[in-house]
C-alpha cells in the first residue's frame, strides 16, 4: 500500500510539473528609457528577453501581453511587460477547427485562453474590471509584480457578475499550493495588481464512463492537457473511496493545479471550473454506449470501501445504487 501511495505521489508531482510547463509566464523590463516611442524597438531585459528580444520579437514568438507597467523616474521611463504563453496555443488551427466540427456547442464557444486585467479599484473585497461577457463562476488568480520581474500570487478571484462592457470579480484566498514547510505571504490584493482569468484552464481532469469516451474527448480537445484518471483512481484506492464526492474531486483537482474538470455523461461533455465548480460550458457529444464503469474509466482495479469509512447514514444512502449518469448528475446539480 505504501509503495502504491509513493507511486501516486511521484506521478502527481510529475504531472504537476508538466502542467506548469504548458502555461509559461515571464516579465521583461527596460529601465531608464528616454522616450516612450523607443519601447517598441528596444531590446528588453529579463529571464526570457535577456537584453535581446524586443516587444515585437516576443509577440512573434507567441507571447501575449497581459499587463504593462509604466513608471516615470525623473525625465526617464521604466517599463515592465507581463507576458503569458500557452505552449498548446501552438497547435494547428486545423486541430481547433476539428473540435468545433465534431462537437455541437450548447451556447457560446468556450475558451481556455488567459485573460489579463489591471486591478484599478477595490471595494469590499471586490473589483470592477473593464472586461465584459464573462461567465459567472469563471475564476483566476491575482498576481503582484515587484522588483521589475518578480511575481507573487496573492489571491484567487471569481466572476460574480458580468455585462457587455464590464464585470465584477470577488477575491478569495489562494491555498492551492499549501505547504506547511514553506513561508506564506500575508499580502492582500492591491491597486495595480494583475488579474489573470482562466488560469490553468488548459490543464484538466477527465471523468468519463468508458475507454471510448475517454479517448474521444482527449482527441477532440487537443488544446487541453488531461491528467490521466488512473492517478485520481489510485488516490481513491489508497483512501478506500470507490464513490468520490464533489469535495473529493474538487480537492484533488486543486491539489494538482488543474483549472478545469471535464465530465462526460448523458451524451454531453460538461466543462467545470475547478475552484468554483461552476459549469462553464457543455457540448453535445456522441460516443459508443458501452457498459459504463464506476466510478469512472480507469485501469486501476478494485477500489474498495473500508468499513472504517462508513457512517450510520451510509447505510441509508441511495448514491451507491445510482447509475454512472445519475451519480454525476447529482454531483453537478443537474436534474
Amino acid at each position: 500500500m505504501k509503495k502504491m501511495f509513493n507511486k501516486v505521489l511521484f506521478l502527481s508531482v510529475a504531472v504537476l510539473l508538466s502542467n506548469n510547463l504548458l502555461a509559461q509566464e515571464t516579465i521583461c523590463f527596460k529601465n531608464g528609457l528616454e522616450k516612450p516611442s523607443l519601447i517598441e524597438t528596444t531590446p528588453l531585459d529579463g529571464e526570457v528577453c535577456k537584453g535581446i528580444q524586443t516587444l515585437e520579437d516576443m509577440k512573434n514568438s507567441g507571447w501575449e501581453v497581459l499587463d504593462i507597467k509604466l513608471e516615470p523616474v525623473g525625465n526617464k521611463f521604466n517599463y515592465s511587460y507581463y507576458f503569458y504563453k500557452n505552449d498548446n496555443s501552438l497547435s494547428s488551427v486545423a486541430s481547433q477547427k476539428n473540435v468545433n466540427q465534431q462537437l455541437t456547442l450548447s451556447k457560446g464557444e468556450f475558451s481556455i485562453k488567459p485573460i489579463g486585467a489591471k486591478i484599478t479599484n477595490i471595494d469590499n473585497n471586490k473589483s470592477n474590471i473593464d472586461v465584459g461577457n464573462l461567465i459567472v463562476g469563471q475564476s483566476g488568480i491575482v498576481v503582484h509584480i515587484y522588483d521589475n520581474d518578480k511575481r507573487l500570487i496573492v489571491s484567487n478571484a471569481k466572476v460574480i457578475s458580468s455585462n457587455e462592457n464590464s464585470s465584477i470579480v470577488e477575491f478569495f484566498p489562494f491555498n492551492d499550493l499549501s505547504q506547511d514547510a514553506l513561508p506564506t505571504s500575508n499580502r492582500s490584493v492591491a491597486i495595480n495588481d494583475v488579474l489573470i482569468l482562466n488560469y490553468m484552464y488548459n490543464s484538466s481532469l477527465l471523468i468519463a464512463p468508458t475507454l471510448d469516451s475517454f479517448q474521444t474527448v482527449r482527441e477532440n480537445f487537443k488544446l487541453n492537457n488531461f491528467m490521466h484518471s488512473d492517478i485520481f483512481a489510485a488516490k481513491l484506492k489508497v483512501e478506500n473511496k470507490p464513490y468520490p464526492t464533489k469535495e473529493d474531486i474538487q480537492k484533488f483537482a486543486i491539489e494538482q493545479n488543474l483549472g478545469t474538470i471535464f465530465f462526460v455523461l448523458d451524451n454531453k461533455v460538461y466543462v467545470v471550473d475547478t475552484k468554483t465548480f461552476t459549469i462553464l460550458e457543455s457540448y453535445a457529444f456522441a460516443y459508443e454506449s458501452n457498459e459504463k464503469q464506476m466510478p469512472f474509466y480507469t485501469r486501476v482495479e478494485e477500489i474498495e470501501e473500508s468499513i472504517f469509512n462508513l457512517s450510520f447514514f451510509d447505510f441509508f444512502s441511495g448514491d451507491k445504487k445510482l447509475s454512472y449518469d445519475e451519480y454525476y448528475k447529482r454531483i453537478l446539480g443537474l436534474k
